[in-house]
């Protein structure tokens, strides 16, 4: 199983996620990020599980890819404050 740290994703996944948390008040720095192939999958590719985890505080999310972008499922995490609130500066 091929492990993948934040900075090996696609470009475009990196640019969502850091979009994200700024709109929500964070650092793309507030939260560990790597992912994983989860098993077969349809084309070729597997899909993956992405661990989202908040360094402060320790909130931890899990996605799948499929229908639903990763980065989109996190975002909506955000706004419902699952990962609690941006640290002030």
């Amino acid at each position: 199983m091929a492990q993948l740290r934040f900075h090996e994703l696609p470009a475009q996944e990196r640019d969502a996620f850091a979009s994200a948390c700024a709109l929500h008040g964070f650092a793309q720095e507030d939260f560990e990020v790597s992912a994983a192939a989860a098993g077969d999958g349809d084309a070729g590719r597997p899909p993956r599980r992405i661990a989202v985890v908040r360094v402060t505080g320790g909130e931890a999310r899990e996605y799948r890819d499929g229908p639903v972008r990763w980065t989109e499922a996190f975002e909506r995490d955000l706004a419902r404050d699952v990962f609690g609130f941006p640290l002030a500066d």
